[in-house]
């Protein structure tokens, strides 16, 4: 079995881009502020946290390595959960709306 390993230069920029990702959660999670998130602010959190994630699975846990399956599998179950997490925030608003 001959698996690829990522090279320096790969994870060099894999890192630069999670460290532009970590300041752009700053900035959607509004960091130094005791505001809350509304659902936009939070859908963009979300929106970092799986391209984060996907750096992570990606490059430093070797998943681009692994058949076209696992990454389905991977992508689907870390979009459900963000999914779940988002859909639990905005149910205290929807159920006030009512």
């Amino acid at each position: 079995m001959n698996i690829k390993q990522p090279t320096r230069r790969e994870l060099v920029y894999a890192w630069i881009s999670m460290m532009i990702l970590t300041v752009g959660t700053m900035i959607a999670g509004h960091v130094t502020s005791t505001r809350t998130l509304g659902f936009i602010w939070m859908s963009a959190l979300m929106l970092i946290t799986f391209l984060k994630a996907k750096y992570i699975l990606r490059y430093y846990l070797n998943l681009k390595a692994a058949s076209g399956s696992w990454n389905t599998a991977f992508n689907a179950f870390l979009l459900i959960l963000l999914i779940s997490i988002l859909a639990l925030f905005a149910l205290p608003a929807m159920i006030a709306a009512q």
